[in-house]
């Protein structure tokens, strides 16, 4: 006669135990940062046919809004930004992303702005600068966004199109690694 093997609920038991206890040590751990990752995304774009120099950044709202409202602006708005809020938005990223040719600083201007609220994102887009590149030129690009509340936690990714000198170019800048030379 075989014997029938039975089925050790305890051991079952236990391992299940196990699941919930460190599914609950995450779940209570998350809740004290919305998001772990500390990161933002930026598109630089030259038109050669309008010599026209796009910028676009994504960063995480509550780590704008803690960084803006530490430096320049109190209460930011960015679902609906104010005057003030335009001219603050101006004033940071001019002060945290520098855009040289040739030596010479590129002003940044508040063009619009989105609100990605079920990714925690807030898109700002910038008014297309005027600059003729050509071969020969330096370009050079210093991304210091979030640095000084983040440290090493933060990276800064840029895709850089600048043709016909780069087809596109994927950079990450970080705190000990934020400057970016091209030769054109």
């Amino acid at each position: 006669m075989n014997k029938i093997k039975r089925f050790d609920f305890s051991k079952a038991k236990y391992s299940a135990i196990k699941i919930i206890v460190l599914l609950n040590i995450i779940i209570v751990l998350s809740a004290f940062q919305k998001h772990p990752i500390k990161l933002t995304a930026m598109l630089i774009e030259y038109d050669p046919k309008t010599n026209g120099l796009y910028l676009e950044c994504k960063v995480f709202i509550d780590d704008f809004e803690k960084s803006i409202n530490k430096t320049l602006t109190k209460n930011i708005n960015t679902s609906n930004p104010s005057a003030s809020d335009i001219e603050g938005i101006n004033d940071y990223f001019n002060n945290y992303v520098k855009l040289c040719v040739n030596k010479k600083k590129l002003e940044l201007k508040y063009k619009s702005s989105e609100v990605v609220n079920t990714y925690n994102v807030f898109l700002i887009k910038f008014e297309n600068i005027k600059v003729n590149l050509k071969k020969g030129d330096k370009f050079e690009i210093s991304n210091t966004l979030f640095f000084e509340e983040y440290n090493y936690l933060q990276s800064n990714r840029m895709t850089v199109r600048l043709p016909p000198f780069i087809t596109e170019d994927h950079l990450e800048s970080r705190i000990d690694d934020y400057y970016i030379p091209y030769s054109l």
